[in-house]
């Protein structure tokens, strides 16, 4: 993990992505009891092309030219798939840009907070976001108040009262 976090800061150095963030599984794992996850999921903020879209064609140009095999949507970057996710809607572009600067096995990377985890986890509101999110109320160190706050802003302080009521009753 350590080498793969170095390429990706490399990646960030060289500008072939913009500001990013550790999200999903391994985010989720910095902050409650360890489970199961296949990749490493990285979030980035990319440069919109002229037409509007954003291309990830320099990312696989550098795999490519780096000798990494890429697999589906993976690239495999010193043994660990990674998956580079665009900033996919807002709450995902400000996750990125309020990411904290943190350590792990030596490098300096960043790392989506545990707020911002858990209105992901309400906005695609998956069976394991949920499985998740009880363990993150339960688990991990957040703020309630930003918690709520961002819930509010983004618009699901629906699903987390419904989430209440359903699956943590305290």
């Amino acid at each position: 993990m350590k080498a793969t976090l170095e390429k990706i800061n490399e990646l960030h150095r060289q500008g072939i992505i913009e500001r990013f963030a550790i999200g999903g599984g391994i985010a989720h794992f910095y902050y409650i009891e360890a489970g199961t996850t296949y990749d490493l999921d990285v979030m980035v903020g990319m440069k919109v092309q002229t037409s509007g879209l954003i291309s990830l064609t320099s990312l696989y140009d550098w795999a490519e030219k780096s000798g990494y095999e890429v697999s589906e949507e993976h690239i495999v970057i010193e043994g660990i798939p990674v998956l580079f996710l665009p900033a996919y809607n807002p709450i995902v572009t400000e996750a990125i840009e309020k990411a904290e600067e943190v350590e792990i096995f030596g490098v300096k990377t960043f790392m989506m907070r545990p707020e911002y985890l858990m209105v992901i986890m309400l906005d695609t509101y998956r069976a394991k976001d949920r499985e998740r999110l009880i363990k993150f109320l339960s688990q991990s160190r957040y703020s309630l108040e930003i918690f709520e706050s961002l819930a509010a802003r983004f618009g699901v302080l629906h699903k987390y009262e419904e989430f209440k009521a359903k699956y943590y009753d305290q």
